[in-house]
């Protein structure tokens, strides 16, 4: 299984979703035990553009709502730099959706979920 990342979302428009994480407690007759998890993050060279990719007849078809449009896009660099730096930092405001809050990193909401 793969599970898809903001650059993905971003260079498809949309049309693959990012995944939701959720960190949720083990079943009670499980806690006393030890877990292992393995966790593996790949991402795009730094200086891509995360511009919807152009040329895709799929994507072209689809009425996508984008993040971004040209070079207004941000680099990878410039996001992975936002969501580190915000973590743990931002103050994050409660969404309308119950369990849900959000801030805004260069321009795009992202929601946390709890």
């Amino acid at each position: 299984m793969v599970n898809v990342g903001d650059s993905i979302e971003f260079l498809t428009g949309g049309f693959y979703k990012g995944t939701i994480h959720r960190v949720v407690q083990p079943p009670s007759d499980q806690r006393g035990h030890t877990r292992l998890g393995m966790i593996y993050f790949s991402f795009l060279n730094d200086d891509t553009s995360l511009a919807p990719i152009k040329g895709s007849s799929i994507l072209e078809g689809a009425q996508l709502e984008r993040k971004y449009e040209g070079d207004v896009a941000p680099t990878m660099e410039a996001w992975r730099v936002a969501r580190v730096s915000a973590y743990g930092a931002s103050k994050l405001q409660k969404s309308k959706e119950p369990g849900i809050e959000e801030e805004v990193l260069n321009g795009i909401l992202v929601k946390h979920y709890n």
